[in-house]
C-alpha cells in the first residue's frame, strides 16, 4: 500500500506552525487567538481575493482530530528573504509589483471586511510604553531609552489622527513570495485589518532595508510624517522581540531585540 505523504515543517512563529503536506500549506495555531485570528483571517481573504493583483490563500478552516487547523493550497513561488543576487533593475522591477500589491490592498473600501483595528489606539501605545519601561528599557544603554522615550512622546502627539485603510498588518520578508524576480503571492493574512498604511511600509523596510522601500515608495508620493511613522513602527519591532522574549523565557529573541538598538 502507498504510504501517506509527509507533512514538511516549514515554518514555525510565534502564532502558529507551518507544514506542508501534499501540495497544501497546514497550519496549527498555538493559542486560542491564533484561533480566532485564523478564523477572522479566512472571511478576510474570501473577500479581498478577487481583488488583488496576485493569489493570495484561500482559506479553510476546520477541526482535524480536535487541533484547529487551516488549510491551503500552496501558492507559486519562494518567500523573500532577502535581495541576494537582485541587481538594481531586477530590484525596481519587484519594487513595482509590491507597490501595486500594496496599491490595490490600502485602496479597498474599508468597508470591504469585517475588519478589526491592525493598528493599536493611543490607550495600547501607551500600554506598550508602559511594558518597555518595565521590562525592555533596562536592558537598553540609557542614551538608547532617551531616544526611545522622545520617540514615543512624538507619536503619541498624533497616534489619534493616523490615516486608515485595508493594510496586511505583516508584510515582512517571510509573507512575500516571489517566483522568477517577480512577485508571486502574499501569504498570512492573520494581522490584516484597519490601521495606518505605514505600518506595511515599516515591516518591509525591516526585512529589506530603506534603499529597496524608497524603489516601493517611488511609486507613491509619502510625506515627511508618513516617513517618520514608518521609521517610529520598525523601532517597535526589536522591542516587542524583548517582551515577547522576556515573556516566553527565550533568551535569543531577547538578544535579537536587544542588539538591535546597540548597532
Amino acid at each position: 500500500m502507498p504510504s501517506e505523504p509527509a507533512a514538511v515543517l516549514i515554518g514555525s512563529g510565534q502564532n502558529s506552525v507551518a507544514y506542508e503536506l501534499d501540495g497544501r500549506i497546514l497550519r496549527l495555531p498555538r493559542h486560542c487567538g491564533a484561533e480566532r485570528d485564523l478564523v477572522r483571517e479566512a472571511a478576510a481573504l474570501r473577500a479581498v481575493r478577487p481583488l488583488l493583483p496576485v493569489p493570495v490563500p484561500d482559506l479553510e478552516v476546520r477541526r482535524i482530530d480536535g487541533q484547529f487547523v487551516s488549510l491551503h493550497a500552496k501558492i507559486l513561488g519562494e518567500p523573500l528573504s532577502d535581495l541576494t543576487g537582485l541587481r538594481i533593475g531586477a530590484q525596481r522591477v519587484l519594487a513595482a509589483d509590491l507597490a501595486a500589491f500594496l496599491k490595490a490592498l490600502h485602496s479597498l473600501p474599508i468597508d470591504s471586511v469585517e475588519a478589526e483595528p491592525a493598528g493599536a489606539s493611543s490607550s495600547e501605545w501607551n500600554g506598550l510604553l508602559a511594558q518597555c519601561e518595565a521590562v525592555a528599557f533596562p536592558l537598553l544603554s540609557p542614551d538608547v531609552v532617551t531616544a526611545l522615550r522622545k520617540r514615543f512622546s512624538d507619536f503619541l502627539a498624533t497616534c489619534d489622527a493616523l490615516p486608515q485603510c485595508l493594510i496586511h498588518g505583516d508584510f515582512g520578508t517571510g509573507n512575500i513570495l516571489v517566483d522568477r524576480g517577480r512577485l508571486s503571492g502574499v501569504i498570512d493574512f492573520s494581522g490584516c485589518g484597519l490601521g495606518d498604511p505605514a505600518y506595511d511600509f515599516a515591516s518591509l523596510a525591516a526585512g529589506l532595508g530603506d534603499p529597496f522601500v524608497d524603489l516601493v515608495l517611488a511609486h507613491f508620493s509619502p510625506d515627511t510624517a508618513a516617513r517618520d511613522r514608518m521609521g517610529f513602527y520598525r523601532m517597535t519591532f526589536p522591542l516587542l522581540d524583548i517582551l515577547y522574549g522576556v515573556e516566553n523565557r527565550d533568551p535569543e529573541t531577547v538578544r535579537a531585540g536587544v542588539h538591535a538598538f546597540a548597532a
